[in-house]
């Protein structure tokens, strides 16, 4: 288990990162940055996936390489949101060629969430089933939609939400980083302006598929966001942990 808290402006971000009931490996990756220049900061959570040496690496290399190019120096005139898609587009570069040279990695990947802060404003990007809330004003809502093979059934009609958490294909994407050259990551197209009071939620699916919406409303609401971080973590490992679970969160402060 890994967790962090740290506070920054007008900003409190605490994040976990657990190894849950049933894993023998910890294939999840996180973390969090602040720009002394700038002042922008970056979050990233990954769900490294193709074996558990494999998928630990993927992860971790997704987030490093986000990082540094994120903040590279040069990159610094270019557009948030553009920043953030060629940020992850290096990213999946990077994991492919390792997969590339290591036949025992044939395939790994990583899904992961990004969210840039810059002043008043959320930039948000991702990959994958990791997802990023919003809880703000009594309200939680969904920012991402999972690039999955069961989320693609439900925007069919093909199936009804309440199948989809126990499909037997929920772990199927249909977007990843890393098994292929010419991922397309999803960027918001407009920034989110936060308000006072707003608490932005990143995780794994080993959070969001134990743990329904409402009740991540609740711990984020009603807590601080460490210990958010580590009742919402708790509440996944009472009902069995079967994943890696991890969750960042970023409070707004007034």
């Amino acid at each position: 288990m890994l967790s962090h808290k740290a506070m920054s402006r007008n900003l409190v971000i605490a994040h976990r990162t657990d190894l849950g009931m049933q894993r023998k490996e910890n294939q999840d990756a996180c973390g969090f940055w602040r720009d002394t220049i700038s002042g922008d900061h970056l979050l990233v959570v990954a769900d490294g996936m193709g074996g558990a040496a494999c998928g630990s690496a993927a992860s971790r290399l997704a987030v490093r390489i986000i990082q540094e190019h994120f903040f590279n120096t040069a990159w610094q005139q270019i557009a948030i949101n553009e920043r953030l898609a060629q940020a992850i587009i290096v990213a999946n570069q990077m994991v492919h060629q390792e997969a590339e040279a290591n036949p025992q990695c044939q395939g790994m990947g990583t899904t992961c969430v990004v969210v840039a802060i810059s002043g008043r404003y959320a930039f948000l990007a991702h990959v994958g089933d990791s997802r990023i809330y919003l809880v703000r004003e009594q309200r939680i809502a969904r920012l991402t939609r999972d690039h999955s093979l069961v989320q693609r059934m439900l925007d069919d009609g093909l199936i009804e939400e309440e199948e989809a958490a126990t499909h037997p294909q929920k772990n199927v994407l249909q977007r990843a980083i890393g098994p292929r050259l010419d991922i397309v990551p999803e960027v918001r197209p407009e920034p989110v302006e936060l308000q006072p009071g707003d608490i932005l939620v990143l995780c794994t699916d080993g959070l969001c598929g134990l743990v329904d919406d409402h009740e991540i409303f609740e711990l984020a609401m009603h807590n601080e966001p460490q210990p958010a971080c580590d009742g919402l973590v708790n509440l996944a490992n009472e009902r069995g942990g079967p994943d890696n679970i991890t969750v960042a969160i970023c409070k707004v402060e007034s």
